[in-house]
């Protein structure tokens, strides 16, 4: 239904589309009802699963139009641009560095906390870098 306000009763979300309401709700009990039949990956919105199964068919749409890189979702695109003119709108609020890229402020945030959440499963080693834990699991093979 069109036309009226739909208001979220759990959060200060609104829409004036019951249909958006329908998939905000999922937010909140965490439904994933689409699920790619590739892998085990599920997502509260179907537009969701179609941009991830471009990952499967190597489907990479957004292109840079100052280097040779693509990508599959537009996102990893404009992340990518940051690299290029230098901008860095992530920033760490526990102390003064900032990232071009969210995933990399997300990786600096573990050095705050303590966190290691990636084990090494031949060894007691563990890291808050999963690149670290790769690096390392090399070490074990040279043995």
């Amino acid at each position: 239904q069109q036309g009226r306000r739909h208001r979220c009763n759990l959060c200060n979300y609104e829409t004036d589309r019951l249909s958006n309401m329908k998939n905000h709700h999922r937010v909140h009990t965490g439904e994933r009802p689409f699920q790619c039949h590739l892998c085990a990956q599920s997502f509260s919105v179907k537009s969701n699963l179609v941009v991830h199964l471009r990952v499967h068919k190597g489907e990479r749409p957004h292109k840079c139009h100052l280097c040779s890189q693509s990508f599959s979702q537009k996102h990893h695109l404009k992340e990518h641009l940051y690299t290029h003119n230098g901008e860095r709108p992530y920033k760490c609020h526990l102390c003064s560095r900032s990232f071009s890229h969210k995933s990399t402020l997300k990786m600096h945030l573990l050095s705050h906390t303590g966190d290691r959440p990636f084990k090494c499963p031949l060894c007691p080693q563990t890291s808050a870098w999963k690149s670290n834990i790769s690096r390392h699991l090399r070490m074990h093979k040279c043995k």
